[in-house]
C-alpha cells in the first residue's frame, strides 16, 4: 500500500480521501461512487450489488440488509470525518495534531452504531447523507475527541446514529 500524505499546499479533495480508503479496504458488494460537502452535510451515494447473495436455495428480493447498510455507513463516517478534519471543517478537529491520512485513519474510531430500518431499499443506488451533530474537545484530559454523527439513507427510508473519537493517546510525539 502506497502512503498518500496530506497535501502541504491545500487540504485533500473529498475524492483523493475516497481513493486513499478504497486502497485500504476489503473487497465488498457495494462500491462509494458520487460524494459532495454541502457546508452542512456530507453526501455520497454508494452503488450495491444487492443480488450478490440471492441464491436459486435462497430467492427473494434483494433488498438493502442491515450489515451492508451498517459497512456503507461506517466508511461514510471515516470518510466524511477525515474530509472534515483533514479540510478542518468543525473547531475540535481542526485543533487536532495534523497526521497524515494512514494515520488519521488509524485514529478514527466508530465506537456505537445504531440502525433503524424504517421502510426497505430496493434501489441498487443508494444516497447516504451525514452531519455531524457534535465534537466534544477531551484533548486536555484525555488526548481524545468525541463525536456524534447522524445520517440519512435512502431518503430518510433508513436512518443512523454514530459515535466516534479520535484517539491520539498513545505515544505520539505531538
Amino acid at each position: 500500500m502506497t502512503v498518500t500524505p496530506l497535501p502541504t499546499d491545500r487540504p485533500p479533495s473529498f475524492p483523493e480521501i475516497m481513493d486513499d480508503l478504497a486502497k485500504a479496504w476489503c473487497h465488498t458488494p457495494w462500491a462509494a461512487s458520487e460524494m459532495s460537502f454541502d457546508g452542512d452535510a456530507y453526501h455520497r451515494v454508494f452503488d450495491v450489488d444487492m443480488a450478490a447473495d440471492v441464491r436459486a436455495e435462497a430467492p427473494y428480493r434483494p433488498l438493502l440488509h442491515g450489515s451492508v447498510l451498517a459497512q456503507i455507513v461506517s466508511y461514510h463516517a471515516l470518510a466524511s470525518v477525515l474530509f472534515a478534519y483533514t479540510n478542518q471543517h468543525h473547531p475540535v478537529l481542526a485543533a487536532l495534531p495534523r497526521v497524515d491520512l494512514v494515520e488519521a485513519r488509524r485514529r478514527f474510531l466508530v465506537t456505537a452504531l445504531e440502525l433503524s430500518l424504517l421502510k426497505p431499499v430496493f434501489e441498487t443506488r443508494v444516497p447516504l447523507k451525514l452531519t455531524i451533530d457534535t465534537f466534544t474537545d477531551k484533548w486536555e484530559t484525555h488526548r481524545m475527541a468525541f463525536g456524534v454523527m447522524s445520517v440519512e439513507v435512502a431518503g430518510g427510508k433508513h436512518t443512523a446514529r454514530l459515535e466516534g473519537c479520535v484517539n491520539f493517546r498513545d505515544a505520539v510525539d505531538l
